[in-house]
Formats: structure tokens, sequence, C-alpha cells
């Protein structure tokens, strides 16, 4: 995933081995990048950021050493867009104890990762939100949101936890959303999709 192309971006074909496919790849110059990164797109395709001072020939390389993770987030996209939200019943005291107990279990690992720590977790039942991070630095989770496929349930979790350090929605807290997650844009595609069916779910 990655922000719309800069313009004057343009596409070439894959570098090394995968070059006799003819595939397109987007290339956009950053000037705030220091280094060259490869993202894939919920569609699939694949942008290469290549730093305003950098080399070109080594981003390249980068690209063609980056072919089995741009084929494995593909197949992570892939999986994630073909599951269905449920459409049954769900007990309501189960669900929540389930999205506490996996609830703690991301948010040890992803604000390890961040170098961030929560205040505190809470998990209710919003119509409207599927997480939320307070002043205070509590954090609210949906309990809805073990009914969704982990990795979405996952995207949820890095999203709240990057408002400890950004507040806002702006251009750094989206930075550090994709730092941590590189294919973000899919999962909350995801929730955009299906996140009404998740919410008929009759909590018994």
């Amino acid at each position: 995933m990655n922000k719309p192309v800069d313009k004057g971006a343009r596409a070439a074909p894959f570098a090394g081995r995968d070059a006799t496919r003819g595939e397109l790849v987007t290339e956009r110059i950053s000037v705030r990048a220091r280094r060259p990164w490869v993202t894939v797109r919920p569609d699939g395709a694949v942008v290469l950021t290549i730093p305003l001072r950098g080399s070109r020939a080594a981003a390249l390389r980068f690209l063609d050493d980056s072919q089995p993770w741009i084929e494995r987030t593909r197949a992570r996209l892939a999986a994630v867009a073909d599951v269905p939200p449920p459409v049954a019943s769900a007990e309501r005291r189960a669900l929540r104890a389930r999205t506490e107990q996996l609830a703690c279990q991301l948010l040890d690992q992803e604000s390890a990762r961040l170098g961030l720590r929560h205040q505190g977790l809470r998990i209710r039942d919003p119509r409207s939100r599927w997480g939320s991070c307070g002043p205070d630095g509590h954090i609210m989770l949906s309990m809805r949101l073990a009914l969704a496929p982990p990795e979405v349930f996952r995207y949820v979790v890095v999203h709240e936890l990057c408002h400890l350090r950004w507040h806002g929605h702006g251009r750094r807290f989206w930075d550090l959303v994709r730092r941590q997650m590189p294919e973000f844009e899919a999962h909350r595609a995801w929730l955009r999709r299906h996140g009404a069916a998740l919410h008929r779910v009759v909590l018994t």
C-alpha cells in the first residue's frame, strides 16, 4: 500500500528474475525517503519508492530481492479480501472474552514494536467506531473485532496505538501506521466493505 503516486512517477518492468513477466512497477521519487522501499496496494499493484538522492540501480536490486515478500503480501491481501463476514449470532460474554484475549496479545506485540505504552484496555460494543485512543492513553476496542479476520483486528490495534504518538489523522500518523503495517489499506478497506455485516451479528 502507499499514498497516491507522485506526479511524474513512472512505471518500469520488474528487475531481475521477474523481467520476463513484463510486470509493471510504479516508481515514485520521495524527498522524505532515506532508503528505497516497496509497497503493495490492495489491488496487488507494486510501488517502488526511490529516495530523491538515491540510486535507481540500487532500488531495482532491492525490488528484485523483495519479490518473495511481494508474493506473500499479495497472498495475504487476497485471503483477507475473500473472507466473508459472519452472519450467525454470537454469545456476547464469550465474544467479549475472546476479543479481550486477542487484544491483549496484539497490544503487547505491537506496542513493543512501536516503543509505545498504553494505559489500559476497554472492550465495548460501539456502533460507529472500531476503536479509540483517549487522551489518557486508554484504548477502546470493539468486541466485534474478534469476528473479523485476524489481520483486520491487528490493523485496528496498530491504528489506535499510533494515536499514542499522533492524535490526529495527518501525514505523520499514516506514515507511522504504514511503517508498522505496510498493507494496512487492505484491512481498512475490508472494514469499510464488511463492517456493517459485523454490526448485524446478533449478540445473545
